[in-house]
């Protein structure tokens, strides 16, 4: 991911709104999610293709979860160009990356360590949990586990076996292995495992912080910056957004 990439997404979270409501609902294997989301998002051309660069629109969304599919579904979605020279026509919606756009708002509807999880899938370039030498939990420990990242994955409309592969290192078939032993464990169909979930989750935490202080200093060591300066970047990104029309920072100008 660019330092560009990193700034904005920093800058976005922000500067916007994704709210859970409701009252909470316990799925299996015992993840309490609230059943309504909403959000206000700007969205620059990562999210929309067929903006320029520069461009930015407004969206707004409500989320609701559906008990009986196990998942959220996108119960409306609207766009506003705001000052971008665009109609919003079926072409143009077209290039919506409406999933990835209410993904944001799903994790919002799930506990913080839940949401930690759903992150696992980013280590699959190193190899996945099992990367980690230390990464040894007992076989029902592993069993929970994969129930958390597949429900996670189900609920945020992802492909659920393959995020247990992904996140924890396995070869598709010995995830399928994995997933039916956790579904025989009684972890997918059963809510009673609460204290268990939020220990494993917690058991999980060394090995995600270790891969972000390693990559984060992999990415300042390429891009020949120091984690000051990337503070500063941000700091100044976040003040000149604040500012009124017309007055942006020009550098040196």
């Amino acid at each position: 991911m660019s330092i560009a990439r990193i700034l904005w997404h920093h800058v976005r979270m922000e500067k916007n709104a994704v709210k859970a409501s409701g009252k909470g609902i316990l799925v299996p294997p015992g993840i309490a999610v609230r059943p309504v989301v909403r959000g206000d998002l700007d969205l620059r051309s990562e999210d929309a293709a067929a903006l320029e660069p520069g461009q930015e629109i407004r969206v707004t969304f409500r989320l609701e979860y559906s008990q009986s599919k196990g998942w959220f579904e996108v119960a409306a979605f609207g766009i506003d160009r705001l000052d971008a020279d665009l109609e919003v026509s079926g072409a143009f919606l077209r290039t919506v990356r409406v999933h990835a756009i209410t993904k944001l708002g799903i994790l919002a509807a799930v506990p913080e360590w839940a949401f930690q999880l759903a992150q696992l899938r980013n280590l699959r370039e190193r190899g996945g949990l099992r990367s980690f030498p230390e990464f040894a939990p007992s076989d029902d420990d592993a069993l929970l586990l994969t129930a958390l990242i597949y429900r996670i994955a189900e609920i945020s409309g992802e492909n659920p076996a393959l995020a247990v592969a992904e996140s924890i290192g396995l070869k598709q078939r010995t995830a399928t292995n994995w997933i039916q032993r956790a579904r025989g464990a009684g972890y997918m169909t059963s809510t009673e495992h609460s204290a268990s979930v939020r220990r494993v989750a917690e058991s999980i935490k060394p090995f995600w912080s270790t891969h972000i202080e390693e990559d984060l200093d992999a990415m300042f060591q390429r891009n020949n910056l120091s984690r000051e300066d990337v503070r500063a970047l941000v700091e100044r990104e976040l003040a000149e957004r604040d500012q009124p029309d017309g007055e942006a920072s020009h550098g040196n100008d």
